[in-house]
């Protein structure tokens, strides 16, 4: 290899910059086109995905009366992104266990009451949304997922988390928004345990107050309270030292003037 010194004094540095970009420029092609790749394998049919299911990434069968044979799931070996949102499914079936690249995966609006036991197996899933599915109780299956960040249990019909809820290690966001039945203060021990949850969703849960326990949240940083009943900032909302926003809006709140303008809470307070 040959290079052309402008002046016959090209820098070395110069010259190791270049190399860099390079790298980073192919780099991130190689990035875009494994992104592209998957947006690309993207099914909103069962049976076009069925056609080469090596190949899909994601799938989406949401707003769809479906029934799909068990044995089917085994065949989406690459699968990473499901949803079956708003599909009235009585029960999950056993072999959705089979989906072991399962990163998102969404069961919102459906009529199922627990998961199956091969739920568990689904250890590399990030996200799940069990929206509106009318749990009386929260499946034990769900403390099996180690990786989930993201949890979405709104507008069920449960009263508390489990204990076993205490091996999400990794979640770092919980939505317990539209629980009428939920009982705050017999699931903060739980809470507590989680040791990067950093935002907490409770809208529209009918608060008035928090339990004085609340306080031992001292990860959250972001808080969600809208469209309850409180009439000031929480009490127990102020002593989160990592606290950097508060969602207040839609509550029976005073006129807060400089209560809220010059209290020095340390966080941002949205009305």
């Amino acid at each position: 290899m040959q290079f052309i010194y402008k002046n016959n004094s090209m820098s070395f540095k110069s010259i190791i910059s270049l190399l860099l970009l390079s790298i980073i420029c192919n780099s991130v092609a190689g990035q875009t086109e494994v992104a592209s790749r998957q947006i690309e394998n993207e099914y909103n049919s069962i049976e076009e995905a069925l056609k080469n299911p090596d190949k899909v990434y994601r799938l989406d069968l949401s707003n769809q009366n479906i029934n799909i044979p068990g044995e089917t799931w085994a065949k989406f070996t690459k699968l990473e992104y499901l949803s079956l949102k708003n599909d009235h499914l009585s029960e999950i079936p056993e072999e959705i266990g089979f989906l072991k690249s399962l990163r998102i995966l969404d069961l919102s609006g459906n009529d199922f009451v627990t998961l199956p036991q091969s739920f568990r197996n689904l250890t590399n899933l990030e996200y799940l949304s069990l929206k509106n599915d009318h749990l009386k109780e929260i499946p034990e299956e769900i403390s099996f997922l180690r990786n989930l960040k993201t949890l979405d249990l709104s507008g069920n019909e449960f009263k508390s988390l489990p204990r076993s809820f205490r091996n999400l290690t990794n979640l770092e966001e919980i939505f317990l928004n539209d629980e009428k039945r939920f009982v705050l203060n017999k699931s903060i021990p739980v809470l507590i345990s989680l040791p990067r949850l950093r935002v907490m969703h409770l809208e529209n849960d009918d608060l008035r107050r928090l339990p004085r326990s609340f306080s031992q949240l001292t990860n959250l940083e972001s808080l969600y309270l809208n469209k309850n009943q409180f009439r000031e900032v929480p009490r127990e909302v102020r002593m989160l030292n990592n606290l950097q926003l508060v969602d207040l809006h839609e509550n029976n709140l005073k006129v807060m003037s400089k209560t809220v303008q010059d209290s020095g809470f340390g966080f941002k307070v949205v009305f």
